[in-house]
């Protein structure tokens, strides 16, 4: 078994790119329950491994997408050497046995240097989009920074993080996929990705809005709703209608060697980006920020909310 680890920021095509992978027989593909970041923070605090074990499976098992299978107490014990979040999380993922299981917990990239993160012997895949349509994308969602500011930092952070980890590990073990390239040519992407990785290719992940898998993702929160619908092969340069000039302004003077090292152009030239915010701009930044996070936690459905309070209700030490 090998294992896929999806890499990058978040609205940046990572769900559309998981839901694909798991129309392939080959790759076991779950929504993500986020089990590193929600537990390898507090596993110090768990007296004996039964009870992490049980906590985990329950964390799974309302996970705001269900999952088909989720394997038993017993079953895990039965998997691992050593009862700890990383032996744990593998189990849960590899449990039905599949060639490839993937994992799309975003966050997991800050496990890399992570010796028992490291023995299991990830394949990152990096998906990335044009940061401007990014910061679109979350100004509208429920999650996430509001402020085009904190977008913009939070977007930088990521991708210096992934390409950094792109030169500093075996080819073999990192895969990139650029968004817009995914929309406009998706059988030549997916095709390099088979081929790459032994994996029989076939054409049915075109289909892949019409599984079950996607019904349930879509159905789950406003923010995956596209993911019922076919490839939106015009899904970008969006921000070019819903930025401000100024919103563009302050991503571009955070993000021009990010950008253009991606292959996106600037809107702005080089000279009239060229500076840096003032402490007194960044709290006011700050301020905005927040009151605009609790805006859209508010506008959040109440479906939506139950789903997470179940969830985090598990986390004991919190």
């Amino acid at each position: 078994m090998q294992f896929f680890q999806i890499i990058g920021t978040q609205r940046s095509g990572s769900n559309l790119l998981r839901l694909i992978l798991n129309e392939f027989s080959e790759i076991y593909a779950p929504h993500p329950p986020h089990l590193l970041s929600n537990f390898y923070p507090i596993k110090d605090k768990y007296q004996n491994g039964d009870m992490l074990i049980n906590d985990m499976i329950d964390w799974v098992k309302k996970n705001p997408v269900k999952w088909d299978i989720v394997p038993s107490k017993k079953s895990i014990e039965n998997l691992i050497n050593e009862k700890n979040v990383f032996q744990i999380f593998k189990a849960i993922y590899s449990y039905s046995n599949p060639k490839f299981w993937c994992c799309k917990s975003l966050d997991n990239f800050n496990f890399y240097n992570n010796n028992s993160f490291k023995n299991l012997d990830p394949i990152y895949i990096y998906i990335y989009r044009d940061g401007r349509d990014v910061a679109s994308s979350f100004k509208k969602a429920s999650i996430g920074e509001k402020h085009i500011y904190h977008i913009a930092k939070k977007w930088n952070r990521d991708q210096r993080k992934c390409l950094e980890l792109k030169y500093s590990i075996d080819k073999y073990n990192f895969f990139s996929v650029r968004y817009e390239d995914l929309l406009e040519d998706p059988r030549l992407i997916i095709k390099n990705f088979c081929k790459k990785y032994g994996i029989i290719y076939n054409e049915k992940f075109l289909d892949f809005y019409k599984s079950k898998e996607s019904k349930k993702t879509s159905d789950s929160g406003g923010q995956w709703k596209n993911l019922s619908k076919p490839l939106i092969k015009n899904n970008m340069n969006k921000y070019k209608k819903e930025l401000t000039k100024e919103e563009i302004l302050i991503f571009e003077s955070i993000n021009k060697i990010e950008l253009l090292k991606l292959g996106y152009k600037l809107e702005n030239h080089e000279s009239k980006i060229d500076f840096t915010y003032s402490a007194e701009e960044v709290r006011t930044f700050d301020l905005i920020n927040s009151k605009l996070k609790i805006k859209a936690n508010n506008n959040q459905s109440s479906f939506e909310k139950n789903l997470i309070k179940k969830q985090k209700n598990i986390l004991k030490f919190n």
